[in-house]
């Protein structure tokens, strides 16, 4: 499991730095005054910064040494490495509000890196476990191979959409997630994860689940999203 090391900018200005390989329970923590004490007293605070290393004893060693730059160096870093926080904050929502979306939304759009550094994006069918989120794919293609290679996801999911009458808007729910795909290749992982996409998209249907996996689980791909990170928002 990946560790994150990570800098938040707190409500009187200052700088806190800390590790943790779960970055959006950490962070909800941090915004609902159940984090450190420091952040808990300077609310309000806002990701400025985030670094991933493979494991605790390289987390536990970058904060140490990003805790000994300077003010500067530290603004440094994050200029290097900016994350970008949403713009308006009269819609963003709590975290208990993405899951729902990404529980309901028809589909959603992953979007990776291409082998050549360009954008590539496409529509997927998913369901969630706890917080990983499951689609199934060929075992080969474009798509394959571009998690494979640069395995770092973006995926944008759509729950209720309108359009009120007589108004230049729309109001909706979208929820944006922020994390790794890695393959699955236990076959106890990829059924249980296909039995949460059927029983979600076609749960009239699940008498015939054993016959299709006897069938076709050996040449059906299911990539696991581990969600780092998750916001909602909605315009009502």
């Amino acid at each position: 499991m990946a560790w994150f090391v990570y800098m938040l900018r707190c409500g009187d200005g200052s700088l806190y730095t800390g590790c943790t390989n779960d970055l959006s329970r950490r962070l909800e923590a941090h915004r609902s005054g159940r984090g450190a004490k420091y952040t808990r007293s300077r609310p309000p605070v806002a990701l400025a910064y985030r670094e991933e290393v493979p494991d605790r004893s390289a987390a536990l060693r970058r904060e140490a040494a990003i805790k000994r730059l300077t003010r500067d160096q530290k603004l440094a870093l994050i200029r290097e490495g900016e994350v970008t926080e949403m713009r308006r904050k009269d819609r963003q929502m709590p975290e208990e509000f993405a899951w729902e979306v990404v529980d309901k939304c028809e589909y959603a759009f992953l979007a990776m890196t291409a082998e050549d550094g360009s954008p590539y994006g496409l529509p997927v069918t998913i369901a969630r476990g706890g917080r990983a989120i499951y689609f199934h794919s060929a075992l080969e293609g474009r798509k394959a191979e571009c998690m494979r290679r640069s395995p770092r996801v973006c995926l944008s999911c759509v729950g209720e959409t309108r359009v009120p009458p007589g108004k230049f808007t729309t109001l909706f729910e979208s929820a944006v997630v922020f994390g790794r795909a890695e393959e699955v290749t236990e076959d106890d992982e990829k059924i249980h994860a296909l039995q949460l996409l059927c029983r979600r998209h076609t749960p009239d249907n699940m008498e015939n689940f054993p016959r299709a996996i006897a069938k076709s689980l050996s040449r059906t791909g299911v990539w696991r999203i581990t969600v780092e990170e998750i916001t909602g928002k909605a315009k009502r």
